[in-house]
């Protein structure tokens, strides 16, 4: 009898064991899940917001790969400081690089404040 209870015991114990570690992968599949939910949101965000301030005397630099933008003679008047950083839900982000592909795309690069580097292939409005 007493060999059965300690039988009996071991398999709960090991059923309870691997029922926490399914538990425990199922929660850190969950949290990378809403991390990059979160991270993808942040792009689409930046995007957004990069195209809002590439407007007016701005847009012209659009045309511009982001290492000629500085001291850019084609837009007089434009400052690209505005393109160059910002903040989105709690996270800064700076410009890394911004390269036109064609007339109405382009690829931006960035570097996150934790470190993390995000590239985006964008479609620019009209």
């Amino acid at each position: 009898m007493l060999l059965f209870a300690l039988t009996a015991s071991s398999v709960l114990l090991l059923s309870s064991l691997s029922l926490q570690t399914l538990a425990l992968h199922a929660r850190q599949r969950s949290h990378q899940a809403l991390a990059t939910a979160q991270t993808r949101d942040a792009e689409h965000s930046v995007a957004m917001a990069f195209q809002q301030h590439a407007t007016g005397v701005h847009a012209c630099l659009l045309a511009l790969p982001s290492s000629e933008w500085e001291g850019s003679k084609r837009c007089p008047g434009a400052n690209p400081a505005a393109l160059q950083s910002g903040r989105v839900a709690e996270r800064d982000w700076q410009l890394l690089q911004w390269l036109p592909n064609g007339v109405m795309a382009g690829t931006l690069q960035l570097r996150w404040s934790d470190g993390r580097q995000s590239r985006l292939d964008l479609e620019l409005l009209p």
